[in-house]
């Protein structure tokens, strides 16, 4: 409780803004009292300052009957705002556009219950959310992964989800445009920082991969890729291969952006998605096959990816058709997306993992700062990452798993065709 940070600005006349934004006549609501708890795990969380806030209330209509609800409350993170700068502004103002604007206009079209839902918040950065473990779902544990039952839950409010953004899209496509666009500045900004954070888990993956002979092939394509230019046309070559079908992402379907719930046997009956700081427009395919190499454990890799896959072309194509949209996502179209997205899944994979499976949670500035190169590698604070039990254990079976789905070969093949010509040699006699 010691780390918990409460904002100035939440306060008692906050939360009642937020409660009466969800009655039809606004009724006046005097707040008797309010907590705050921490509403994740350390580690479960890097983008935002998540709390809980259980709140007691009265209405002047019935002075005798107190009654209780618990909210989220998802606001900028101390380490962002230092790091962003003037930019924290467009980093937190997407998420409440996503749900006040996208999530209410998707309500017109489809009666769904796919994400939590939000109330009206007076301050612009923040969301608040009604709570879902009030309602009985609850968070994975993220060193587990998830199974087959689970990832068919999530690839179907997924599917559905990417539909109504469509349909939304072709009605409204300002909504979608406003969510997703930024000014140039940030977006260099941004993408200074991702090409950093590329280079720097490349350079540890490599690492650890460097006494492990079974995986050399791999480690000599991501030493490859510490070049900065091929990283470049990669990144060009497999977005222009992408079908021109695009849908509003959630960017980031790690397990712990998604709450189960569970019936009396123990059985998952259903998802709620979270989470869409980052949302984006684009392959919804992008989105799909990222959930299935951070999220799906070792069994639904390695024997439940075609069925995963199956499952949500079948689901999209089905809410397609009943949202009134033309779009259709071919099974073929599907399978070459995925091909072309390989070197995605392996920046993926380098990236988001270790974060992922951090044994604690992470500081943000070891996970965005560049490596010193002044410190060998392997000494480096971001290679602890790389160090931790549940990285250990699953990332070399999902190499192995990577490679079995072609996805090796195909980084492999796109290399060769765009690495400059007078490095193919030496590249040839290496392998």
């Amino acid at each position: 409780m010691a780390d918990l940070r409460v904002p100035e600005w939440l306060t008692a006349d906050f939360l009642k803004s937020c409660l009466q934004s969800d009655q039809e006549d606004r009724e006046e609501l005097v707040i008797t009292s309010h907590t705050f708890e921490p509403a994740v795990p350390p580690g479960n969380n890097y983008g935002s300052n998540m709390l809980r806030a259980i709140v007691n209330y009265k209405t002047p209509n019935n002075d005798s009957s107190e009654y209780s609800v618990s909210l989220i409350i998802k606001s900028p993170m101390d380490d962002f705002v230092n790091t962003y700068g003037e930019f924290v502004n467009e980093l937190y103002d997407k998420e409440p556009m996503y749900y006040n604007q996208f999530i209410s206009e998707t309500y017109k079209i489809s009666k769904h219950s796919i994400v939590p839902k939000h109330y009206s918040s007076p301050n612009p950065l923040c969301v608040v959310l009604e709570d879902l473990k009030a309602s009985g779902y609850t968070m994975v544990d993220r060193h587990n992964l998830l199974d087959l039952n689970h990832c068919q839950l999530y690839a179907k409010s997924s599917a559905k989800l990417h539909a109504l953004s469509i349909a939304v899209y072709k009605k409204h496509p300002q909504i979608i445009q406003s969510i997703v666009t930024r000014s140039p500045e940030f977006t260099e900004e941004a993408l200074k920082l991702h090409v950093g954070v590329v280079l720097s888990s490349f350079q540890c993956m490599a690492a650890f991969l460097e006494d492990k002979p079974s995986y050399k092939q791999w480690m000599s394509v991501i030493n490859e890729l510490t070049d900065l230019t091929l990283q470049e046309l990669l990144v060009n070559d497999m977005e222009a291969s992408l079908q021109p079908i695009k849908a509003l992402t959630q960017r980031d379907p790690w397990c712990t952006n998604i709450m189960f719930k569970y019936n009396e046997c123990g059985q998952v009956v259903d998802a709620k998605l979270l989470d869409f700081q980052y949302a984006e427009f684009t392959s919804p395919m992008k989105e799909l096959i990222t959930f299935v190499w951070v999220s799906s454990n070792p069994e639904v890799r390695n024997s439940g990816i075609n069925d995963l896959c199956m499952l949500y072309c079948d689901s999209f194509n089905k809410h397609l058709e009943e949202f009134g949209c033309e779009e259709k996502l071919s099974v073929e179209d599907m399978k070459a997306d995925i091909r072309a997205l390989s070197f995605h899944v392996l920046m993926a994979v380098c990236v988001m993992l270790p974060l992922f499976f951090a044994d604690e949670r992470a500081e943000f500035n070891v996970f965005t700062a560049p490596n010193d190169l002044n410190v060998p590698i392997r000494e480096s604070a971001r290679y602890k990452l790389f160090q931790s039990t549940s990285f250990k254990k699953y990332c070399p079976f999902i190499f192995d798993e990577m490679e079995k789905e072609g996805v090796l070969d195909h980084i492999r093949e796109k290399l060769e065709l765009l690495r400059p010509q007078n490095n193919k040699t030496t590249q040839n006699e290496v392998s």
